[in-house]
């Protein structure tokens, strides 16, 4: 059969392309989560989410290539697979009875991955909120709002997803309308989390400086990579639902959908390691740095013993006094960076 004059490169280009991007952010995470293992310090509970993240990353890479191997090599030249969504195996174990077989689909489970990658990095951006409100920086109202949109956005993924597995013809192409609402719901309220949650962290940083030179560095890094972090998630996700809806005929948004999911678990990551490089970079060496993840000093007694030095420091520099600089503890360079 001659496909000379059949040109496919506006519907699949995209999203081979984004395929390869998404390969190459995947194994980033790979490399992350490498450097983050060897030496952690975080509780269990931790250590096990990270090491979900990993293996949910590499099986929704998985899920995505197997996709746009169906596409592009079996049925090349013919849209008519764009119709519904990539069929899987058949699952006769889950249903040894049933005279037929149900299919699962691998976009369908992509995208539920997606949602699950995209919860757990937002709730951990939450805990790290909420970790700086109870030092009494801010109100506790702000993470558990953001929690609230993460939550939302959490539901109508899944939704989105339910609607996928019951219909899974018309999603790239004349798409459902169920579908349709439900993802731009689940975009939308992921976009707004993470908008919210930055302004947030940034505003509570911002309150939280000092004096000292070091902290001030410390506090300008910390709003940096925060800023960092939700531009690049938010442009991702913004663009994601504009793709969407302006170009219902072209599956640009998938691109930018596979690659989501990949800064989502690359920015969990960067925010596990930034915590050692960070204090690395700005602790002096005389003094030791309380790990608030093994439960060794609460952050109200951080925060209370830092008040206390910045006072007898005061009364002594007010009395012509001398104060010994280098026995000075950080105790405020650790709750901020315990709490990144």
């Amino acid at each position: 059969m001659d496909f000379a004059g059949l040109d496919m490169s506006s519907t699949l280009g995209p999203v081979y392309w984004g395929t390869v991007i998404s390969l190459v952010l995947g194994g980033i995470t790979v490399l992350q989560a490498y450097i983050y293992f060897p030496h952690p310090s975080d509780r269990l509970f931790i250590q096990l989410t990270a090491g979900s993240m990993v293996v949910f990353d590499f099986v929704s890479s998985a899920l995505v290539v197997q996709s746009v191997y169906y596409y592009m090599i079996p049925h090349f030249g013919s849209v008519v697979p764009l119709a519904s969504i990539t069929p899987f195996v058949w699952v006769r174990i889950l249903y040894p009875t049933s005279p037929t077989n149900h299919p699962i689909r691998e976009l369908s489970a992509e995208c539920l991955l997606s949602t699950i990658i995209t919860f757990i990095s937002q709730l951990y951006f939450v805990a790290q909120i909420y970790a700086v409100t109870k030092t009494g920086r801010g109100s506790r109202v702000i993470p558990i709002a953001v929690a609230l949109f993460s939550i939302l956005a959490f539901v109508f993924g899944v939704a989105c997803t339910s609607v996928m597995f019951l219909f899974h013809h018309n999603v790239l192409d004349h798409r459902q309308e169920h579908f349709e609402r439900f993802f731009g719901l689940a975009k939308g309220f992921g976009a707004l989390t993470d908008i919210i949650a930055t302004i947030a962290m940034c505003k509570l940083l911002s309150n939280s400086r000092t004096g000292i030179n070091s902290t001030r560095n410390l506090l300008k890094s910390l709003v940096r990579f925060v800023v960092h972090r939700g531009v690049l998630v938010t442009l991702i996700q913004t663009l994601l639902l504009i793709t969407f809806y302006a170009m219902p005929s072209n599956l640009a948004w998938l691109a930018f959908h596979v690659n989501v999911t990949k800064l989502y678990a690359n920015t969990f990551f960067a925010m596990l390691n930034a915590r050692e490089r960070l204090k690395e970079r700005y602790t002096p060496t005389t003094t030791s740095i309380t790990n608030f993840s093994q439960g060794r000093l609460s952050t109200k007694q951080a925060i209370a013993s830092n008040k206390q030095v910045d006072v007898e420091f005061q009364d002594t520099c007010d009395n012509g006094g001398s104060f010994p600089m280098h026995t000075m503890p950080t105790v405020t360079k650790t709750v901020l960076i315990s709490d990144l």
